[in-house]
């Protein structure tokens, strides 16, 4: 399986300016805990919460989902992209980090949308907070145990941990209970680095729980083609929000 790192076109605060009202805040005192907000405020829609991917390593940041929030900032939504820390063997550090930035946001409600390892970040935040009634996940992480089995993301799933998948089930989306917001997936048939099949494994395992997951399958798309504007990935991600 090809696993090769991506190059993504640099894209910073400053280009984003450029296009739409960008804000920065910074909600801790590390370099990574800081949140951008894109476009003008608007109560009449949610707010959309992106959750960047890179397997929960520092080796990809929020830049690679910049392009997206400013042309949804452009769709007349409110965007916020947080980052967070990461820390090999530390999960509870990155949890706490979006949890925090979460609460920070205003009590109006929120569309998580969670791209690969932010997709999985997505499904265990998302109902510990009444104002998000929407998950979207881009090609999301839904099981942990086979994502560790398969070495996927060159072995990020252990390295994220700190141990075993086993040993920590409640980070497992595939080994808890459906959350309560609606969810809808996104995902690729050709995607390399997160299987379709485990997609679809967590969206029948859920549906045994009696939720139903919308998912949409992309013919002839990658998993970083996702991050592709324009593309029949933004097209669904329109639909999805809508």
């Amino acid at each position: 399986m090809n696993q090769s790192h991506p190059t993504f076109p640099p894209y910073s605060v400053s280009d984003a300016m450029r296009e739409v009202p960008v804000t920065v805040i910074k909600y801790g005192d590390d370099l990574d805990q800081v949140l951008e907000f894109y476009g003008e405020s608007n109560p009449a829609k949610a707010t959309l919460v992106l959750i960047h991917g890179g397997y929960w390593r520092n080796l990809f940041d929020r830049e690679h989902m910049r392009p997206l929030a400013v042309s949804l900032a452009k769709e007349g939504f409110t965007v916020v992209l947080p980052e967070f820390r990461r820390v090999a063997g530390e999960p509870e550090v990155t949890l706490r980090d979006l949890a925090f930035a979460i609460s920070t946001l205003e009590d109006q409600a929120i569309t998580l949308i969670g791209y690969s390892s932010g997709g999985h970040l997505a499904l265990l935040l998302a109902d510990k907070f009444p104002t998000v009634k929407k998950v979207i996940g881009l090609a999301p992480v839904t099981d942990l145990i086979e994502s560790q089995e398969r070495e996927l993301g060159r072995g990020a799933v252990r390295e994220w941990l700190g141990r075993d998948a086993l040993d920590r089930p409640e980070l497992d989306p595939l080994r808890r209970p459906p959350i309560s917001s609606k969810t809808i997936f996104i995902h690729g048939d050709l995607d390399e680095r997160v299987p379709l099949e485990l997609t679809e494994k967590y969206v029948a395992a859920m549906k045994s729980y009696g939720q139903e997951i919308v998912l949409e399958i992309l013919p002839g798309t990658s998993h970083f083609e996702m991050m592709n504007i324009p593309s029949p990935t933004y097209t669904a991600l329109l639909r999805a929000i809508n």
